[in-house]
């Protein structure tokens, strides 16, 4: 079996029918990155189930326009934490934080790549976007820089970064949190997972928002962890501007989309930490940065920000010298970098085909296509795992993952190997 053919199986056997998971068994329930980057594979041999995984996502959207990490559908039964823990209320159980709002620009490549949607159930999902990205300034925006903090470690979708060591520090676990199974240690290794001690503290954190009936605003100024976060600021910013291009298309009034970007520019600017010559997180708490550069330092470009190109890409050539393969999640030469162990160090498909994205619309087609070279490399040497260690190339982590299959397809390897492989496959709904 080709490395196409094993990605198109991967994407088949963990299609639920209208969502997606992950992967079998460590993750059976819909995540919304995750499910957002699915689309991007179904793409290619199911257009019109790329459409409905992102229209499903969406239709998880709580009244007060937060669409969920995670929303509890099909057989949830045993994953921790599970609805019980979370306790949002909602109709559709779920978890009662966000991830990196990429819906929207995922949305706009499907469009783009000829994928067919009526005006009507475009028009809906748009209006959808919409609210979710107005959220974001209500409950996650810094009232004095424009950019976007996180409640929780699980929200910013780099769980375990280094950069939220000192802020997690600070929370005071739970006394009263009891015995609890994590599922996630029954399929990986501990080694590579979050210590028991940060598991308390990230649960501390569910309870501290359960408490506060999920009032979201009340989480954005009193949360036990605030951090502003590149990543999210990066991320919303862009899908912000697809979200304008996709409400072009729909006839919805872009009016308050540009000002939000507006803002949000404002907002990516103020996370230049002259120190290390680099974007990066701060302490929403104590205003201070954190000094220290992650992948999530390289995305101004996806964003459409240039701003400090030549310093970024000095500490771009600087990572790309220290490792076999591109791009690690935290700087290779900090005391923190740890290569296997849960975004301390490995690589991510998905933060990989963003950031190249980003190169290469800005004309760094060499640096680009030595992320897309590696992100090739890494899977044809270890599978589609869920990450992957930058020294080594070993895969990490959940095995058989639906966006690591996804990138692949859609942006890492050959589009028209894609096409003759889906071809000459077995018959596939192709709606």
């Amino acid at each position: 079996m080709s490395f196409i053919e094993e990605a198109l199986a991967i994407l088949k056997a963990n299609d639920r029918g209208e969502f997606s998971v992950p992967t079998h068994g460590l993750y059976p329930v819909q995540f919304n990155w995750d499910s957002a980057f699915a689309a991007l594979g179904y793409r290619h041999y199911a257009p019109q189930r790329a459409v409905r995984e992102v229209e499903l996502l969406l239709e998880g959207q709580w009244a007060d326009g937060m669409v969920p990490h995670i929303i509890f559908r099909g057989d949830h039964q045993g994953y921790f934490p599970g609805p019980d823990v979370w306790s949002t209320g909602q109709p559709i159980p779920t978890s009662g934080i966000t991830q990196p709002p990429v819906a929207g620009s995922i949305l706009r490549q499907l469009i783009e790549g000829g994928v067919s949607v009526s005006s009507d159930r475009l028009g809906a999902m748009v209006a959808r976007l919409d609210r979710w990205h107005d959220w974001f300034t209500r409950a996650r925006q810094c009232p004095d820089s424009g950019a976007i903090l996180v409640v929780h470690p699980w929200e910013s979708g780099r769980d375990n970064l280094s950069d939220w060591d000192g802020a997690m520090a600070q929370v005071v676990p739970d006394t009263g949190l009891g015995e609890y199974r994590r599922r996630d240690l029954e399929h990986v290794d501990a080694e590579q997972r979050p210590t028991r001690e940060e598991y308390d503290r990230y649960l501390t954190i569910v309870r501290f928002g359960r408490d506060c009936g999920w009032d979201q605003a009340h989480l954005g100024r009193n949360s036990p962890f605030r951090m502003i976060d590149p990543g999210m600021t990066a991320m919303l910013l862009r899908s912000e501007r697809d979200l304008v291009w996709l409400q072009g298309q729909t006839g919805q009034d872009t009016a308050a989309t540009k000002a939000r970007i507006q803002r949000l520019e404002e907002g990516w600017r103020s996370l230049w930490n002259p120190r290390v010559k680099s974007f990066t997180s701060r302490n929403m708490s104590t205003g201070a940065f954190i000094d220290e550069v992650s992948a999530a330092s390289f995305l101004g470009p996806y964003a459409g920000m240039v701003d400090h190109l030549g310093e970024t890409l000095d500490h771009f050539d600087r990572f790309a010298r220290s490792v076999d393969f591109m791009i690690p999640s935290f700087d290779p030469a900090s005391e923190g970098f740890d290569p296997q162990r849960y975004w301390r160090g490995p690589i991510w498909h998905v933060i990989n085909n963003r950031i190249g994205l980003g190169l290469q619309e800005i004309g760094e087609l060499d640096r680009s296509e030595r992320v897309r070279r590696d992100t090739a490399r890494l899977t044809e040497k270890s599978g589609f795992s869920e990450y992957f260690d930058p020294l080594t190339g070993e895969g990490l982590g959940g095995k058989l993952f639906t966006w690591t299959a996804s990138v692949y397809l859609d942006w890492a390897c050959d589009g028209e190997q894609v096409a003759a492989a889906v071809a000459a496959s077995s018959p596939v709904a192709t709606d």
